[in-house]
């Protein structure tokens, strides 16, 4: 296995699980502030924060449509945590790609 090859993949790991935990601790402190501030919202996106629709919540910003600025502030960390994965498994795709050069 290539040094580069493993780099990316290691790095990809570390940058999935990165994002990952941010991503799982900003959830669930939105998530109740949606349940105590938009309820409705809450109800749209429903309460798994795993869900396709809540990560596309987070990766679009589509918080910011609400006009809460503490929601705002809230969200953006789990934003960078939802674009950090994607990253990561990017590295990690690109790295599988290299095994076959």
């Amino acid at each position: 296995m290539s040094l580069a090859r493993e780099f990316l993949l290691i790095m990809g790991l570390g940058t999935v699980v990165a994002g990952l935990t941010t991503y799982i601790i900003i959830s669930i402190v939105v998530t109740t502030h949606l349940r105590d501030h938009h309820p409705a919202e809450r109800e749209r996106l429903g309460v798994n924060i795993l869900s396709p629709r809540i990560f596309g919540w987070y990766l679009f910003r589509w918080y910011v449509r609400l006009g809460d600025r503490t929601l705002k502030a809230l969200a953006a960390p789990g934003w960078l945590g939802a674009w950090v994965m994607l990253i990561g498994v990017l590295c990690i795709a690109i790295s599988k790609g290299m095994q076959y050069v």
